[in-house]
C-alpha cells in the first residue's frame, strides 16, 4: 500500500502558506520598531528640563505589536483549521484505493462496502488535534521571538548589533517554523494513514503484520530492529513503545499485512455484509 505523497505535500502546502502569513505580519508590526527599542535601552537620555526618558517603553511597543501580529493571524488560522478537513477523508479514499488494490491482486475480488459511519469518529478526533497544532504554529512562534527579543534587550548592546540581533532571531525563529510545519504535515498524514491501514486490516480478519521500514539511514534503531518480524494488532512491539508503523513520531514505516487464506477471507466477507 502506497504512502499518500501528494496529500502529506498540500497539508504542507497549507501550513507554509500560514507560517508565510506570519512573516508578512512580523515585518509590518515587528520590524519597523526594532531599531526604536534598540535605541531606547542602549542610549540615556535625558530631557533639557533634567527628566529622563522612560527606557522600558519598548515593553509597551512589543506588547502592542504582538497584539496586532495576533488579530492579523485570526482568520489565516481558522481558514486553515477549515481547509485542513478535507485531508481527512482525502486520506480515507486514497488508503481504501490501495487497500482494494491489494486485496484485488491477491484474490481476484474488492472487499465489501464499507460502512460511512465507521471512520467518521476517527477523521473527527484527527481533525481535532490537528486544529490545535496549527493554532499552535504562530502562538508558539512568537512568544519564542517574544521571548529571545526581550532577554537581548536586556542585556543591552550596541544600537546596530542589538537591531541586527532580533532580526535575525525572527529570521531563525521563523525558518523554524516552515521547519515544524512540514514535520506535522509528514507526522499527522503518516498516523491517519497508519490507523486507516489497521482499521481496513482488522474488519477483514488480518490478526497481524510484518514490520517493515524504508530501509535507509533515518530509520531509527529501535524501528530497524523489529523490520521483517511479525506482530499481531492486539499486541504491538514493546521495542517501538507500543506503537504500530507510522504511529510513532515521523514514522515512516509500514505495516506490510499477513493476509488469511482465500476461505478464511471470504468467510470475513461474508461477515461484513451479515454486519453491514
Amino acid at each position: 500500500m502506497k504512502y499518500p505523497h501528494g496529500i502529506e505535500y498540500s497539508y504542507r502546502n497549507d501550513l507554509l502558506a500560514l507560517s508565510h502569513k506570519l512573516k508578512l505580519s512580523l515585518k509590518k508590526h515587528m520590524a519597523p520598531i526594532v531599531p526604536k527599542m534598540a535605541a531606547e535601552v542602549t542610549n540615556h537620555l535625558e530631557l533639557p528640563t533634567g527628566t529622563m526618558v522612560r527606557q522600558d517603553a519598548w515593553q509597551d511597543d512589543l506588547r502592542t505589536a504582538f497584539e496586532r501580529i495576533v488579530r492579523d493571524m485570526g482568520k489565516p488560522v481558522d481558514d486553515t483549521i477549515k481547509s485542513m478537513i478535507k485531508y481527512g477523508p482525502m486520506t480515507n479514499q486514497y488508503n481504501k484505493a490501495e487497500w482494494t488494490k491489494l486485496i484485488r491482486s491477491q484474490y481476484g475480488v474488492d472487499p465489501t462496502k464499507e460502512n460511512p459511519e465507521a471512520y467518521k469518529e476517527l477523521m473527527a478526533q484527527w481533525s481535532r488535534n490537528n486544529a490545535l497544532l496549527i493554532k499552535d504554529i504562530p502562538t508558539k512562534t512568537m512568544l519564542q521571538i517574544q521571548e529571545k527579543t526581550i532577554e537581548a534587550l536586556r542585556v543591552g548592546q550596541t544600537v546596530p548589533d542589538l537591531t541586527k540581533d532580533i532580526y535575525d532571531i525572527m529570521a531563525e525563529r521563523t525558518d523554524v517554523t516552515d521547519s515544524r510545519a512540514k514535520l506535522i504535515a509528514r507526522d499527522q498524514v503518516a498516523k491517519l494513514n497508519a490507523q486507516f491501514t489497521q482499521e481496513r486490516q482488522q474488519d477483514a480478519g488480518i490478526e497481524g503484520y510484518v514490520w517493515r521500514t524504508v530501509g535507509d539511514e533515518r530509520v531509527r534503531d529501535t524501528h530497524d530492529a523489529v523490520d521483517g518480524q511479525f506482530f499481531s494488532w492486539d499486541n504491538p512491539p514493546g521495542e517501538t513503545d507500543g506503537n504500530h508503523p507510522g504511529e510513532d513520531y515521523q514514522c515512516r514505516c509500514w505495516a506490510e499485512p499477513v493476509l488469511p487464506e482465500y476461505l478464511e477471507f471470504q468467510a470475513s466477507l461474508l461477515d461484513q455484509e451479515e454486519f453491514a
